[in-house]
């Protein structure tokens, strides 16, 4: 019987694919599909809800509401000063500054995520702000930034409402009583 649990996925990479299924569903009716070509929500899609599904599906619903909290942290921050970043745009044409305002950017998200005391925000943080810099120009950064964020925040969501409705949900204080401790 134990060689068989063993060869069975667990209850948390269960709950991490329903997760990332239902995040993927969310947004289906949008993905790919906007009135015009190349309009806003073209940008709209399950691929940053169905990351955010994947890294805040913990082991007990405390912590994937502390990694859920610090990913819309971060994003929020990187995307903010990736935003502030742009505001330079013609500037951002030379590869060189635009190397330079990436760093600014990674300097200054992983500063306000320290003094605001979001450490383990950092990381997310200047992965979006790199993301807003490199990936979008025009007025489209904007839009981008809220998608992101949006989508973010419904893949957390979803993976909270997993985790607490699906059993196998165990807080630390249980994990230490199953175990003896």
């Amino acid at each position: 019987m134990d060689k068989l649990r063993a060869a069975l996925p667990g209850m948390r990479t269960i709950k991490t694919a329903v997760a990332v299924i239902i995040s993927f569903l969310v947004f289906l009716p949008f993905w790919g599909y906007s009135p015009v070509e190349g309009g806003p929500l073209d940008q709209v899609g399950p691929f940053y809800a169905c990351i955010a599904s994947v890294i805040c599906m913990q082991g007990s619903l405390s912590k994937s509401k502390m990694q859920g909290l610090s990913r819309i942290i971060g994003t929020l921050i990187g995307g903010g000063v990736g935003l502030l970043i742009l505001t330079l745009d013609s500037a951002l044409s030379s590869g060189i500054v635009m190397g330079f305002a990436l760093g600014l950017g990674v300097l200054l998200t992983i500063w306000v995520c320290n003094r605001i005391g979001q450490p383990a925000a950092s990381s997310i943080g200047a992965v979006v702000c790199c993301a807003v810099l490199l990936s979008h120009s025009g007025e489209e950064r904007y839009f981008y930034t809220i998608a992101r964020v949006g989508e973010t925040i419904v893949g957390i969501l979803v993976a909270l409402a997993v985790n607490r409705l699906l059993p196998g949900n165990k807080e630390p204080e249980q994990q230490a009583a199953q175990s003896g401790k």
